[in-house]
């Protein structure tokens, strides 16, 4: 591995990307690995709320009332005609005691979610460090495509000179000239080329990694060995056993599919009967309640007959009247405390086929999960037979391709020493030419292709992402 930047049209300034930092890059700012984030965070909240669920509740309220005309106030007992402003408290907690296992099972559900979340986002990170490795290694081969162009630029100008040295010796016809002329206004053409291909790697992976195609941006160079040997790869059912293992979107499948066994046994739940126990404790208050106070109003009384020495007169014995007044807000609350237990027992009877329904579409969505599951399989395994069939295939080429270079080269060879001597034409120097020049630029190519085979195989196989 080189430290040196693969160079653009114009070479960039700051530090220089391997591969490690684009995945680590990718994987705290890919705006679609935070949404996943996102949603394996609500799954969280999802089951520590289910969790919760075991617990008891406790709600608090308070409300006041004003009221008029006749009516019973609700504090005294008392028939009321006048405006009364009353006002309760309370304080309330309830549990289930049984609940046909539905919190067992809502708890299970969620911890299946989070689990199914959490498969999806590592699919994601996979993908897209695939993606990404596959993009760097687009610009490593277009790089590699683009020094091949220049070199042939530089060679082809090289003869050039010889070749206007053999026209004024008279070894070489003046149109020999004018043909390398061509030729090197040919290969420049294909050298711009092959820089904008290189910028369309580099626009792809900066896209990749959602930065700003403005900034300076260089990766690091890796020079990849070519490929020496024999085609060498784990055979077909164990690459399948390996990718079944490993790879997070099957693990994901068989997730869901548990989690719909759930969902069927939550469905079931509904035919079970409830218990649930209840307590409360509450408080009012009523202006209109009123209290003695311990004293007296003296009030003239009606004059009663009386005989005193045979004599008639009358004799006036004063009322005393208690005197009350309002009990006070908070005196009420402390004396009118009242408390309460409840046991609640539900069964269903009849509940226009709800249940029923609810557990027959319980039962087809964990059939269809099975199925989803099975599918994701057969694609996981058709996946592996065409990337074995395609590493194969790019391995066969590349092979075929380095035997049609070195064929070209020795071809090439040749015909440079006969023309430079002069014992044949431009023509046929320029077609030998192009021909080792369209062979190493198919051999460049032939060679990430079989590059990419492997790494996609790697992938699957759930192997780390590198060089």
């Amino acid at each position: 591995m080189l430290a040196a930047g693969i160079a653009r049209s114009q070479p960039a300034a700051g530090p220089v990307w391997s591969l490690q930092r684009c995945l680590e890059h990718a994987r705290t700012s890919n705006l679609a690995l935070k949404q996943a984030e996102l949603r394996m965070s609500s799954a969280q909240s999802n089951l520590e709320q289910a969790r919760d669920g075991r617990l008891p509740n406790l709600n608090g309220g308070a409300s006041a009332f004003s009221r008029s005309g006749f009516f019973v106030d609700p504090f005294t007992n008392t028939l009321k005609q006048q405006s009364v402003l009353t006002s309760d408290v309370n304080l309330s907690t309830g549990v289930d005691l049984y609940a046909g296992g539905r919190i067992t099972n809502t708890i299970r559900r969620n911890e299946l979610g989070l689990a199914v979340s959490r498969a999806d986002l590592d699919q994601q990170e996979n993908d897209l460090a695939l993606n990404i490795a596959l993009a760097y290694l687009q610009i490593l081969q277009n790089a590699e495509l683009l020094e091949s162009a220049r070199l042939q630029v530089a060679s082809t100008k090289e003869q050039r000179e010889r070749t206007r040295k053999l026209v004024e010796a008279g070894s070489a016809a003046p149109a020999d000239l004018l043909q390398v002329d061509a030729q090197i206004s040919t290969e420049e053409l294909n050298v711009v080329t092959a820089q904008n291909q290189l910028e369309m790697a580099y626009l792809s992976l900066q896209q990749l990694l959602n930065l700003d195609i403005s900034e300076p941006f260089t990766i690091e160079r890796v020079d990849l060995p070519d490929p020496e040997g024999e085609f060498m790869a784990s055979p077909l059912a164990d690459m399948y056993k390996s990718a079944e293992n490993t790879q997070p979107f099957i693990r994901s499948a068989d997730l869901s599919v548990q989690a719909a066994e759930v969902d069927v046994q939550l469905a079931k739940g509904a035919y079970y009967p409830t218990l649930s126990f209840g307590a409360g404790v509450g408080s009012g208050y009523s202006s209109g309640r009123r209290g003695q106070t311990g004293e007296f109003t003296e009030l003239p009384g009606n004059p009663i007959p009386v005989q005193i020495n045979d004599q008639p007169a009358t004799l006036e014995i004063p009322q005393l009247i208690p005197v009350t007044a309002p009990i006070s807000y908070f005196e009420q609350i402390g004396e009118n405390i009242s408390a309460s237990l409840s046991l609640r027992l539900n069964v269903p009877i009849y509940n226009r086929r709800q249940a029923k329904t609810s557990l027959e579409l319980a039962q087809i969505g964990q059939q269809n999960a099975v199925y989803a599951a099975e599918i994701q399989r057969q694609n996981l395994k058709q996946t592996i037979q065409q990337a074995y069939v395609d590493a194969r295939g790019a391995y066969s080429s590349y092979l075929a391709t380095r035997r049609q270079t070195e064929a070209a080269t020795l071809n090439f060879q040749n015909i440079d020493r006969q023309f430079n001597v002069g014992l044949v034409n431009s023509l046929d120097y320029l077609v030998a030419k192009n021909n080792l020049n369209r062979a190493r630029f198919d051999l460049v190519r032939a060679k990430y292709t079989y590059i990419f085979r492997l790494k996609v195989l790697d992938f699957y196989q759930g192997k780390p992402i590198g060089f």
